[in-house]
């Protein structure tokens, strides 16, 4: 992406807030230590030897009790609605407009122990799925710097 996502449009932290003022904890995955005090809220950086994102979901899974809903922070899209919307979806995976599994956006039931899995996609194999479709583009993720690029333009 040639930028960290995480900082762009200090969008984790808008998703702090929003979270905070619909009354739900967050818990923000920072990579490393030195980067806990650049989110506001609570920041967890990853243990020793994570090295992939299903390591991550497990670390956090391992780490926190109880159901865990996952927001990547690159959903720039993501309205209020769509938000309220995945906060009360059952446990399981979002299945967006365009037919796509958001595993970044699932939601965990309480006591999941998750087995180390070498992809999300074998990690959350057993998950219901969920359609949300009816949010379009919302539930887009940003990968590419030309999707970065589109969505810079759409903002002027």
């Amino acid at each position: 992406m040639k930028e960290d996502k995480a900082l762009l449009f200090d969008n984790v932290n808008q998703l702090h807030q929003k979270l905070t003022e619909l009354g739900f904890p967050t818990f923000i995955s920072c990579g490393s230590q030195e980067r806990e005090s650049m989110f506001d809220g609570t920041s967890i950086p990853d243990g020793d030897g994570v090295n992939s994102l299903p390591e991550v979901i497990k670390f956090f899974v391992d780490s926190i009790e109880g159901e865990i809903q996952f927001l990547p922070c690159d959903m720039y899209l993501l309205s209020t609605d769509a938000l309220q919307s995945l906060l009360s979806q059952q446990p399981g995976i979002p299945v967006d407009h365009k037919g796509r599994e958001q595993y970044t956006l699932a939601r965990t039931h309480s006591g999941w122990k998750p087995l180390s899995k070498a992809t999300l996609r074998e990690m959350f194999e057993d998950f219901p799925r969920n359609d949300m479709s009816e949010y379009g583009a919302e539930l887009t993720n940003f990968n590419h710097p030309e999707q970065l690029d589109a969505l810079n333009k759409s903002n002027r």
